[in-house]
């Protein structure tokens, strides 16, 4: 989605089954900014100092990237042939509305992850930022990796109300 800014980081890394081993090691106290969700590499690696440090560099960073584009194709089925379209993602201004994520990586505490939302809802208020939904949990994860990732989906009336419809799946229940 053109209108979602997310970032992770880990304080230890995934091991692959296949492989049996950590995809990457970390000092301690070292932490993987920036981390993709299959532990690839990130921004940087940082020292960890606090949990709402640690939430104000990643809400920080969400909030300095600015707009860019980007060219999307797409099989147009009447005309029988590919099309281009250009898209711009926005960065995150005061006055929007976001849905806030809080996701497990894999391994860590559900009490840590209510801790990252606790300061995220503080800097959202700071930034000016409306969280209309929130997530907290384990939603996608990459086996047994210590981190998490912070998600904010920028939201119109109509968005939210594409989000308020009923959804009954084994990870995601809501609704009539």
């Amino acid at each position: 989605n053109n209108q979602g800014h997310s970032i992770g980081i880990a304080l230890g890394a995934c091991t692959v089954p296949a492989a049996g081993k950590p995809s990457f090691t970390l000092a301690d106290n070292e932490m993987e900014f920036g981390v993709g969700i299959h532990g690839e590499p990130g921004i940087d690696r940082r020292s960890f100092s606090s949990l709402d440090q640690t939430v104000d560099e990643m809400f920080d960073t969400l909030l300095e990237n600015g707009s860019y584009h980007r060219t999307l194709r797409f099989w147009d089925y009447q005309q029988g042939s590919w099309q281009e379209e250009q898209q711009t993602k926005q960065p995150l201004q005061s006055g929007d509305r976001v849905i806030a994520l809080v996701n497990n990586l894999g391994a860590t505490p559900l009490s840590e992850l209510y801790g990252v939302y606790n300061r995220l809802t503080t800097r959202c208020q700071q930034a000016g930022l409306t969280i209309e939904r929130n997530l907290i949990g384990a939603y996608c994860t990459s086996l047994d990796m210590t981190g998490f990732s912070i998600t904010l989906l920028k939201v119109d009336d109509e968005t939210l109300a594409l989000w308020d419809a009923p959804v009954h799946t084994p990870a995601l229940n809501w609704g009539k």
